[in-house]
C-alpha cells in the first residue's frame, strides 16, 4: 500500500510537468489558476506514504536511503509552496517537479529499500528532531539549487535575445537572486538547529553523520559570506547555489549507510 502511494505520488508530479509544458506552450499559464493542484496531490501521497512507514517503524521514517531521499523530496514540495507564494516563484514548479518525479522513479526501481532488522524502542526525540530538521534543511538547499538553474536558464535566454514564453512565464530575474540569498539562508539556519538537537545526543565528534552534516554547514556558511559581500557576480552566486547542492547530495548517501 505504502509503495502505491508513491508510485500515484510519482505520477502527480509527472501531470505537474505534463500540465506546465502544456500551459506555457499555450500561452495559458499565468491565466491558470490550478497548476499547483498536481504538486498538492504529489505532496498529500507523499505525506501518506511517509505516515503509514513512520506506523510502520514506530518512529520518523528515515530507516534507510529510499525513505531518506522520499523525505527529502517532500520536503522540497513543501518548501515549493511555501518559497512560491513568498518569492512570486510560481514556476519554479515546474523545475522541481520533474526532479521530484525523476528521484521518486529511480528510488522505486532501485534496491535502497532494505530494512535493516532492528529492535523496537522507544524513539529518541534529540535524534528524531536532528535527522528530520537536517534533512529539511538540505532540501531548502535543494530549493536554492533549483533556483540557481532558473536564474540561470532566465539569463541565458535573455543572452540569446530568445524571448518566447517561457521567458515571459519565468519570475524578475532580480527576484531569483534574492531567492537564492533567503533560500541558502533558511537551509543553514534550519541546519544550525538540526546540529544543536545533536548535542544532547553526546555523539563523538568522529561521528561520520556530524562530520559531514559541520562540513555542510560550514560550506554553506562561506555561501551566504559570498554572497552577502558580493565577492561574485549574480551568474556566478547562481552558479554557486547549484554547485555547492553537490556536497549535501552526496553526504546523505554516505552518511545513511554509516
Amino acid at each position: 500500500m505504502d509503495r502505491m502511494l508513491l508510485i500515484l505520488s510519482t505520477f502527480a508530479f509527472g501531470g505537474a510537468v505534463v500540465q506546465a509544458l502544456v500551459s506555457l506552450k499555450a500561452g495559458t499559464w499565468k491565466e491558470s489558476r490550478w497548476h499547483w493542484v498536481p504538486m498538492l496531490i504529489g505532496l498529500l501521497f507523499q505525506t501518506a506514504f511517509l505516515y503509514l512507514r513512520g506506523q510502520d517503524h514506530g518512529r520518523c521514517p528515515l530507516t534507510n536511503l529510499f525513505e531518506v531521499f522520499i523525505f527529502i523530496g517532500w520536503a522540497i514540495v513543501l518548501l515549493y509552496f511555501l518559497v512560491g507564494t513568498t518569492y512570486r516563484l510560481s514556476l519554479l514548479g515546474v523545475f522541481t517537479a520533474p526532479m521530484i518525479a525523476l528521484l521518486q522513479a529511480l528510488a522505486l526501481v532501485s534496491s535502497l529499500d532494505q530494512s535493516v532488522p532492528r529492535a523496537r524502542t522507544a524513539p529518541n526525540a534529540w535524534l528524531e528532531m536532528h535527522a528530520a530538521i537536517s534533512l529539511i534543511a538540505y532540501a531548502a538547499f535543494a530549493m536554492a539549487c533549483v533556483t540557481g538553474i532558473m536564474y540561470l536558464v532566465q539569463e541565458r535566454l535573455l543572452k540569446r535575445h530568445r524571448i518566447h514564453g517561457l521567458f515571459y512565464q519565468l519570475p524578475p530575474i532580480h527576484e531569483l537572486g534574492k531567492a537564492i540569498q533567503r533560500l541558502t539562508i533558511t537551509g543553514s539556519l534550519l541546519l544550525s538547529v538540526g546540529l544543536a538537537a545533536s548535542i544532547p545526543l553526546h555523539l563523538p565528534i568522529s561521528n561520520p553523520k556530524l562530520v559531514f552534516a559541520w562540513t555542510v554547514w560550514f560550506m554553506y556558511l562561506g555561501v551566504n559570506l559570498i554572497i552577502w559581500r558580493r565577492m561574485l557576480s549574480a551568474r556566478q552566486t547562481a552558479w554557486l547555489a547549484v554547485v555547492s547542492f553537490i556536497v549535501p547530495l552526496v553526504s546523505v548517501g554516505i552518511v545513511t549507510r554509516a
